[in-house]
């Protein structure tokens, strides 16, 4: 049996964060090893825990999630982050993936998205949110 992918939550709503666990504590394969509130927080515990996967949300007090996904994937380039995030905007989602972020997902649509956003982030690949294709598209356009 394949061992649990090491999940650290970032966000500074503890029902959003008590979601997620939720949704991954449903034999999904990914173990949640630690929370945070703020970026600056959620950044020491990525150093303390070294989770495979931090999944985090722009908004944060203090260091927003793009910083926190530029320093984590500096200090711990094998983390992917996943940015979780009410905006569903192409400049938050370019910021996102120049910081180093490997996937992104809507907010309104984490539950069904979150889990396979998660396994293809954590084979390597990257993950945009659906819902995003006609704002992309748009930028493209």
């Amino acid at each position: 049996m394949e061992q649990s992918k090491s999940v650290l939550i970032v966000d500074d709503h503890p029902l959003f964060r008590e979601g997620v666990k939720a949704i991954l504590e449903r034999g999904s394969g990914f173990e949640v090893v630690g929370e945070a509130e703020t970026g600056e927080d959620g950044f020491l515990k990525a150093q303390d825990l070294k989770p495979e996967l931090m999944v985090s949300d722009i908004t944060l007090p203090g260091m927003n999630g793009i910083e926190l996904a530029r320093k984590t994937r500096g200090l711990l380039p094998e983390t992917r982050v996943v940015i979780v995030s009410v905006h569903a905007r192409i400049n938050y989602l370019k910021e996102a993936f120049r910081a180093g972020a490997t996937g992104y997902v809507v907010k309104e649509s984490a539950g069904e998205r979150l889990i396979e956003c998660l396994v293809k982030v954590s084979r390597g690949e990257h993950y945009i949110d659906p819902s995003l294709s006609q704002e992309i598209i748009g930028g493209l356009l």
